[in-house]
């Protein structure tokens, strides 16, 4: 990992170095950059993988002031930046999908979201499915350990800064974004608990440029529980 200097402390992230368009990984609440390496290994060798840690996440510095999505927003385009890089596709795991989706509206450099649960809103992606399905098919001892990192990672916050964090991305909607969104975008979800009104409920507007994709047998740990198959959509997109 490395790392670059912020007006809130170090950023940590790896970049694999290779050729195209660079892919960016988001990931999720309480997860860091090294949940995506199942992932990453199974891509192309000289596809050039860019995976970063939020703030307090991972090896990245923990912030004493508030900060909210936006603020991660802002922290990936920084990243960018850094590195001159350009025509980027963000590949993003729940909170990184939010985050991926505020990224792409700020900025014209992305060129394409794949969301793995990546939630238009959260009030949206709590009624959408059956309960039950969060872990999927992980063994217990993959679900202590996401629970386990999860926890450690809350508890470096200070409770203010945490809380007014969490109610940013609780207040976060997409929707207007997604409807009007002139890139690529993939949707992708773990098919456990899916039902008659959960696609209504993800609140995913009409758009030509929006693709569903479902992982069959899988819940909301895509990256952990079937890299392989999320590999396969990335390639996917790659080769449109």
């Amino acid at each position: 990992m490395t790392t670059i200097a912020t007006c809130w402390g170090e950023m940590a992230y790896h970049d694999s170095g290779g050729s195209g368009h660079p892919l960016i990984f988001l990931h999720g609440t309480g997860c860091d950059a090294s949940d995506w390496t199942p992932v990453i290994e199974r891509l192309p060798c000289e596809q050039r993988c860019i995976a970063l840690d939020f703030r307090g996440h991972g090896r990245s510095t923990v912030p004493t002031r508030p900060f909210t999505l936006g603020s991660l927003a802002d922290d990936v385009l920084y990243l960018a930046d850094h590195l001159g890089i350009q025509n980027v596709e963000i590949v993003g795991h729940s909170l990184g999908g939010m985050v991926g989706m505020e990224v792409a509206r700020r900025s014209s450099c992305i060129v394409g979201l794949v969301l793995l649960e990546g939630w238009t809103s959260l009030s949206s992606a709590g009624s959408a499915f059956d309960a039950g399905r969060f872990y999927g098919s992980l063994s217990q001892t993959a679900v202590t350990q996401i629970q386990q990192k999860a926890k450690e990672t809350r508890n470096r916050f200070n409770s203010e800064v945490w809380h007014d964090f969490w109610g940013a991305v609780e207040n976060f909607n997409a929707y207007a974004y997604l409807e009007q969104a002139r890139i690529p975008i993939c949707e992708v979800f773990g098919s456990l608990g899916r039902n008659d009104l959960t696609e209504q409920r993800l609140c995913i507007p009409s758009n030509p440029n929006i693709q569903w994709v479902w992982i069959p047998s899988a819940g909301h740990y895509l990256p952990h529980e079937c890299p392989v198959e999320v590999a396969k959509v990335i390639n996917t997109r790659r080769a449109l």
